[in-house]
């Protein structure tokens, strides 16, 4: 009887371990749902149509596993991100930019 008390702690105590592991093991994500051509138009604020001309010029990132398009909603709020203007660059950054590939030095012949 004294044995099969000393069996019923120990696993006692095991269940007990296995318990608190859980609790601090981190919770496993799940997928992301993919949305479909309308929840993207919502989630980027535009029209239907002009999301179907951003995929056709492959500006937006998407999914055809079939006939339709798929989007991942963290795929399209990053590319709302990264597409942020910079605004106008100023005429020194647009004349190096003009001029970055010239050969004969051309920019710096100077006029007599």
């Amino acid at each position: 009887m004294a044995r099969l008390e000393e069996k019923v702690d120990a696993l006692t105590e095991s269940v007990g371990k296995l318990l608190q592991s859980k609790k601090t093991a981190p919770a496993v994500s799940t997928p992301e749902e993919m949305v479909t051509i309308k929840e993207a138009a919502e989630i980027l604020k535009l029209s239907v149509s002009r999301v179907y001309a951003l995929v056709q010029a492959g500006m937006v990132p998407c999914y055809k596993p079939g006939r339709s398009l798929l989007f991942l909603p963290s795929e399209l709020r990053k590319w709302m991100a990264e597409g942020k203007r910079k605004g106008q660059p100023s005429i020194d950054e647009q004349m190096a930019q003009l001029t970055k590939g010239m050969r004969n030095s051309a920019k710096d012949r100077r006029f007599i």
